[in-house]
């Protein structure tokens, strides 16, 4: 009897113990394009990026986050619309709850969390991705995959085909989804996220 009790119980606890995996791993993979080659991402519970519409003081962005005990800034680099953040959570469906609240504030553009390479290396995105428009794409083509997926130009160079783009919280994607749609799309030679590392960008 004792035995059979024994064996019950640790037969619960593996099972619990593989629920608590389970929800600890429930984080996505995700990819970009680099050089046309696909390169695999990893989502992190537990830190991420806010990005502000308006370059804030850090006065203002300490303001802001402070209202979530769940938060801590790590790093708001100068002359910067984001903030590198911590985040005291279990699972990413934790901290995309908390991420929804926080984009119910008209300041803040994004929020993302942070990934890891498949060669180890921690790294998150802001709310824009940079690309490089095919001379063969017409202007049209651009301006309606802008306005299909609610994306906004931020900064452009038309004399060499480059442009800044914004994808915000109304957007069909964050960052990273909108630089491989647009990449897929055919339209441009390459569009990939404003990755951020180390605490700083890059």
């Amino acid at each position: 009897m004792l035995r059979m009790l024994i064996i019950t119980f640790i037969i619960t606890q593996i099972i619990m113990s593989c629920k608590k995996d389970e929800l600890n791993n429930d984080c996505k993979s995700r990819y970009y394009y680099y050089n046309s080659e696909k390169i695999i991402l990893t989502e992190i519970a537990y830190q991420g990026s806010i990005s502000f519409y308006d370059t804030l003081s850090v006065e203002t962005i300490n303001q802001i986050i402070e209202q979530y005990k769940e938060i801590q800034v790590l790093s708001i680099p100068s002359n910067s619309n984001h903030a590198i953040i911590s985040i005291d959570s279990k699972n990413c469906n934790e901290t995309d709850k908390l991420f929804a609240t926080l984009k119910n504030d008209s300041r803040i553009s994004n929020c993302n969390k942070f990934f890891v390479s498949e060669k180890g290396f921690t790294l998150g995105i802001s709310d824009v991705f940079v690309c490089k428009l095919k001379s063969s794409t017409s202007p049209s083509q651009m301006t309606e995959l802008i306005n299909d997926n609610q994306t906004e130009i931020i900064k452009s160079n038309t004399s060499n085909y480059h442009y800044i783009i914004r994808a915000d919280k109304d957007s069909n994607g964050d960052a990273l989804d909108m630089a491989n749609i647009f990449f897929e799309s055919g339209f441009f030679e390459y569009a990939e996220p404003e990755f951020i590392a180390n605490y700083g960008t890059y």
